[in-house]
């Protein structure tokens, strides 16, 4: 009686993590229609190499929520600016058959690094995607398309020039 009843919470538990939204972490899906065909590319127009990418849930007030995992971008010659990472799964709250409006978002950095604190960055216009529950296939990301990673400059340096010309004109004017 007791190996029953533990082979019923096991299977319990085991449903309940089943129970988050999936979804197919490949931004180059060729055999779908219309296929999937998001490549990343660096700001000078080569296909991006050199960093993560993340997908990310777009809440209606504005806040993100990340799927896990982050993927690293492809850097053979044919898939080079696509990141083929597997099953990204959602937290808890998305389950299956929820639709949601899905960014991809891409930065250069270090393993732990994110998206806000890189100086190299970019991200993917949102899209709409139904979550899947497993053991049913994640759906593709139809309707991604792709997009350049753009340099942002430090505002420090902008802002001590600023500083410094402001100052300069100041004293001429007292003197």
């Amino acid at each position: 009686m007791n190996k029953t009843w533990i082979t019923i919470l096991a299977l319990s538990a085991t449903l309940g993590a089943l129970a988050q939204g999936q979804v197919n972490f490949d931004t180059h899906v060729t055999s779908d229609i219309p296929p999937v065909d998001a490549r990343v590319l660096d700001y000078n127009g080569d296909p991006w190499t050199d960093g993560f990418g993340q997908l990310v849930i777009a809440n209606k007030n504005g806040s993100l929520v990340p799927l896990l995992p982050n993927g690293n971008f492809q850097t053979s010659a044919l898939e080079a600016g696509y990141i083929e990472a597997g099953i990204a799964t959602a937290p808890a709250g998305f389950p299956g058959g929820t639709t949601v409006n899905l960014i991809l978002r891409a930065w250069r950095g270090g393993p732990g690094s994110t998206f806000d604190a890189a100086t190299i960055k970019g991200q993917s216009t949102p899209i709409a995607i139904t979550l899947t529950e497993s053991p049913n296939t994640p759906n593709d990301l139809i309707g991604l398309s792709g997009f350049s990673v753009f340099a942002i400059p430090e505002p420090s340096v902008l802002a001590l020039s600023a500083l410094g010309v402001g100052a300069t004109l100041s004293l001429r004017r007292r003197r």
